[in-house]
């Protein structure tokens, strides 16, 4: 696959290591995760999702060191990754060993389950109901009527004379206004 025998990890690290740079260097100008650039040194590619993960970020770190890694990236295609047994399975097979342990229909857990959901929505309702109250009695919606004042029943009306009503004045005459047409207009007054 390449001129020497040396593996890719060593070869990434040597370049990354003759071009003077660290690894939080090669994080910052690559914006790869530290994780994938020491995962990439380290030749750790079951910690990738995918092959393809690892096949785009060896391609990527391997160009911005100018390292020639194209024989390493024709090992990881995909069936390769999986045929050469690093791809781990997402979901492990039950072991034929412990065999799972179903509930029976009689046992008294889906009774104990039913019984605790009950009282828990019972536990809700009466929770509800209490703070409603609470809350009405508290910010209520309308506010208290005021107490009715008693009237007291009309007196009977004597017979009287009938009280004499004052005159009433008469308003004053309108007097006549003359302008003066030098005077300045009358300002008007906003009220907001």
């Amino acid at each position: 696959m390449q001129e020497d025998d040396r593996q890719i990890g060593d070869i990434l690290r040597s370049a990354r290591q003759t071009a003077g740079l660290e690894v939080e260097d090669v994080v910052f100008r690559t914006g790869l995760p530290r994780s994938v650039v020491l995962a990439l040194e380290a030749e750790d590619f079951s910690s990738f999702a995918s092959p393809v993960y690892a096949r785009s970020f060896l391609s990527q770190y391997s160009e911005f060191l100018n390292v020639d890694a194209h024989g390493w990236l024709e090992a990881l295609e995909p069936g390769s990754f999986s045929a050469a047994g690093m791809l781990h399975p997402l979901v492990e097979a039950p072991s034929e060993e412990a065999p799972a342990k179903s509930p029976s229909p009689g046992s008294g857990g889906a009774w104990l389950s039913l019984l605790g959901l009950s009282a828990l929505s019972v536990g809700i309702v009466v929770a509800s109901i209490k703070g409603y109250a609470f809350f009405e009695a508290r910010f209520g919606g309308e506010p208290p009527k005021p107490a009715a004042v008693p009237i007291a029943p009309p007196q009977p009306a004597a017979a009287a004379a009938p009280a004499e009503k004052p005159p009433v004045p008469s308003p004053p005459p309108p007097q006549e206004v003359t302008e003066d047409p030098s005077a300045p207009p009358p300002r008007a007054i906003i009220v907001r």
